[in-house]
């Protein structure tokens, strides 16, 4: 699952806990949402680097940065998500 993942901005993602990464070798122990800004080219071991909003997503959004969320996620989740299957 090395290929690249092209996903629009905007698009809402639900990730599980074990999808994402909170630091670069520790998975997230929470489920959460992130509201995408861009899913960044180049998979390695199955990962992408994802920057998006968890905040409440508003124009513009609430935590007034670029991107609130900037994690490593599983691409196997970010399938899931983009065959409707969250």
């Amino acid at each position: 699952m090395d290929a690249d993942v092209t996903v629009p901005a905007g698009t809402k993602l639900f990730l599980l806990a074990g999808e994402w990464f909170c630091e670069p070798t520790v998975l997230a122990r929470r489920d959460e949402v992130v509201i995408v800004v861009a899913i960044h080219p180049g998979a390695i071991s199955g990962q992408v680097w994802v920057t998006g909003h968890v905040c409440r997503r508003q124009d513009p959004p609430e935590c007034g940065t670029g991107a609130c969320f900037e994690h490593h996620v599983l691409a196997s989740a970010i399938r899931l998500n983009l065959a409707g299957q969250r």
